[in-house]
């Protein structure tokens, strides 16, 4: 009998689960790949880790405070796989960033950085060999 009652409520949290992370990691549902928003600052605080890195950049408003923006990325250990020169960013770079804009205000998903005159593109798929694309920017 305890089996029985216990069964259904085992159930519905697998359910309630794959739910939750099906919908964290879905790309089209946190951002619009229909188009690409770029914005230029420096960056305040750098979180590699998984499942997503984060940067933090700080982005001139038109008011000329600082407005905070949130870039999103791969895991750390995809960046890693990828060869993305992650060594090669600290708080106070100043970074333009390139991505799909966030369905919530001021969140890109990056697509690709100029660092230091570098332009990078860095694949999300490690199976590909690491950036594609590490030349400079115009």
């Amino acid at each position: 009998m305890y089996r029985l009652s216990v069964l259904p409520l085992i159930g519905a949290f697998v359910v309630a689960g794959s739910a939750v992370a099906g919908a964290h990691h879905s790309v089209p549902v946190n951002f619009d790949q229909s188009k690409d928003v770029t914005v230029a600052g420096v960056i305040r605080e750098i979180k590699w880790v998984n499942p997503h890195s984060h940067w933090w950049v700080d982005v001139t408003g038109e008011d000329g405070k600082p407005v905070e923006w949130l870039i999103e990325f791969g895991a750390m250990n995809t960046m890693k796989r990828a060869g993305f020169p992650m060594e090669s960013f600290k708080a106070g770079d100043r970074v333009e960033i390139t991505g799909y804009p966030g369905r919530r205000d001021r969140a890109v998903l990056l697509r690709q950085v100029v660092h230091n005159g570098v332009r990078l593109n860095p694949e999300m798929r490690p199976e590909t060999g690491g950036p594609t694309d590490r030349t400079p920017a115009n």
